[in-house]
């Protein structure tokens, strides 16, 4: 299968293939394999099987919504009660893609809306969710059975939308707007929340801008929700949240808010947080400070999940508030952490298993605080960070000290102040022949950094990666030649600012049997776009998107779709399209 677009001819010829077993049968049996990768390929055996999988499936992820259709979906699915669908690229969330891109929620919310009486889940992600798709969602067939609605890194609703959901949906156990762009107009959806709703397990509505909160309408949510285990904030002191903080005894999960007065000398002498006896997971503590670790100091040995992107700690309160976190399993923060922070989770977080570390321009980690970790932290999953100095032996240290791990991140920050030890070909061999079971990897590095025997490893030991983002890297087409002819399990590729010519990306999209989806940034896109559709791939889609203002060159996206051309794009898009087959 070429793009893992499902060849049609050959399902086809298989509808006659003898089963033994009846449709309830095989339905019986398709409800134990919960793995959407195992139901994935049993609806390929045969077309008993595919209709019968279409008839069980309860949960479906879409990672493209362009790759299909909504009348497509339902069709084929037609008891769901979950849907996960992603709109626009993973590049959107770091502004490398136009706001006008498309992604637009309306389409989908409208078939879903009228198909799925029993939808229990609904998981937006990077889409443009509008006031009147919120409203779609509260008037549709399974509002009164929602149970969970996910709006992840959406974009172009307000709070006065959220109104009629809550309103309507008075079933909901989770709602969660993690990561959103949300405008603020009016608290009024938290008070019909407090006064409908008595079932919330989790509400996260922790992102900036959402400041019309009344503190009551809160204390009377939590008050009734006798089973609220996760509640986020941001737009409110901590010091406001005492008495709903005494309310929820089986709180689990604290996304606190502003922590501008935490420490301060006249408000510590007389004011002490009441954090629920419970509470393993923390975030959000905007603008913490140093000062007020005291506070947060007596639950961090509870801790398992610990987030202070938001906060203003320096390296040495980074490295107080982690020598008391014995049980932390999952970390995010910035780069302030340094290497003395990155040596200090070595020492006490043993069993520190995700650690995100992100860029502020201030911090500085090196090869010396990779080796701590490394060393240190040997159940480790996943590791994302961004990094002032890297070297060949640091990442051999990964492999060697971190075999368990899945995903991992490294990009080096563009103003590093140390001479690099490049190229880093060999210490990324290692890296990958100690991490066997790596499904995500992104390097980004500077021109030098992976040549094209780099590239090649990349591979060649990379057996097992999925998703792959690769950015001033190789040297030339011959090395992602040789990845592409080694890399059959890659189904996503991005690649950023790499000097590959328009005829290489074309044949290693045409040598690579899983990919489904590619994403490039760089001024060849064009010339590439028109390259990949005279191959000829069925059921290929190629867009080349002006950039973002500002942004140089322009990107290209390829997948498959059995949907054809979309018909949403931006000004300026132009779209290649190559064989198609009816969508199913």
């Amino acid at each position: 299968m070429v793009m893992g677009v499902v060849d049609a001819e050959k399902l086809e010829s298989r509808k006659s293939l003898p089963c033994g077993m009846s449709d309830e049968t095989l339905a019986c049996v398709l409800n134990h394999i919960e793995s959407p990768q195992d139901r994935a390929a049993v609806s390929m055996v045969c077309q008993q099987w595919r209709r019968v999988d279409g008839m069980t499936r309860k949960f479906v992820t879409i990672a493209n919504m362009y790759a299909t259709s909504p009348a497509s979906l339902t069709r084929r699915f037609k008891g769901l009660e979950g849907i996960k669908l992603k709109g626009k690229p993973r590049a959107a969330e770091y502004n490398l893609v136009r706001s006008d891109w498309g992604g637009y929620g309306e389409p989908w919310l409208k078939v879903l809306g009228r198909q799925y009486a029993d939808l229990h889940i609904l998981q937006l992600r990077r889409l443009t969710v509008l006031d009147s798709d919120l409203e779609l969602i509260a008037s549709s067939t399974f509002s009164s059975a929602l149970h969970v609605l996910h709006l992840h890194k959406c974009v172009g609703f307000t709070t006065k939308g959220l109104l009629p959901v809550v309103r309507a949906c008075r079933s909901l156990r989770r709602l969660s707007l993690e990561d959103s762009e949300v405008e603020d107009k009016g608290g009024e959806w938290l008070h019909a929340l407090a006064l409908n709703d008595s079932t919330l397990e989790e509400l996260h509505f922790g992102v900036l801008g959402i400041e019309a909160i009344d503190i009551e309408d809160l204390t009377i949510l939590v008050e009734k929700s006798k089973s609220l285990v996760c509640l986020k904030v941001a737009e409110i002191e901590l010091l406001d949240m005492i008495d709903v903080l005494q309310r929820v005894p089986s709180l689990e999960d604290l996304g606190a808010g502003s922590c501008n007065y935490l420490g301060a000398k006249d408000v510590d002498d007389f004011v002490s947080i009441p954090w629920p006896k419970k509470l393993n997971a923390l975030s959000g503590m905007w603008s913490l400070m140093d000062s007020g670790l005291p506070q947060i100091l007596p639950i961090a040995p509870n801790l398992i999940k610990l987030d202070l992107k938001y906060t203003l700690l320096s390296c040495e309160g980074h490295c107080l508030l982690l020598s008391h976190c014995f049980s932390l399993q999952e970390l995010q923060t910035r780069n302030t952490l340094g290497d003395d922070g990155m040596e200090t989770l070595s020492r006490s977080c043993k069993g520190l298993k995700k650690l995100r570390v992100e860029d502020d321009e201030t911090g500085a980690i090196t090869q010396r605080g990779i080796v701590a970790v490394a060393q240190g932290c040997e159940q480790l999953v996943q590791l994302i960070l961004y990094v002032a100095n890297i070297s060949n032996a640091a990442l051999a240290m990964v492999g060697q000290g971190c075999p368990h791990l899945v995903d991992v991140r490294i990009v080096l920050e563009p103003s590093a102040r140390y001479a690099p030890d490049f190229p880093l070909d060999d210490g990324l061999k290692l890296m990958l022949k100690g991490c066997v079971n790596l499904r995500r990897l992104a390097v980004y590095l500077r021109y030098g950094g992976l040549t094209d025997k780099g590239m090649e490893y990349i591979g060649v030991y990379g057996k097992n990666l999925q998703w792959l983002l690769v950015g001033c890297a190789g040297n030339s087409d011959v090395g992602l030649a040789n990845f592409a002819h080694w890399a059959q399990r890659i189904q996503r590729l991005e690649i950023r600012d790499c000097p590959f010519g328009e005829t290489g990306m074309a044949e290693a999209v045409s040598a690579m049997s899983s990919l489904k989806y590619l994403w490039v940034q760089g001024s060849r896109a064009l010339e590439a776009g028109e390259k990949l559709s005279a191959l000829s791939l069925p059921c290929l889609n190629v867009e080349v998107c002006p950039p973002p203002a500002g942004q140089p060159g322009g990107q290209l996206f390829a997948y498959y779709s059995l949907a054809g051309p979309r018909k949403d794009g931006p000004t300026g898009l132009k779209t290649f399209i190559s064989n198609t087959v009816k969508d199913q």
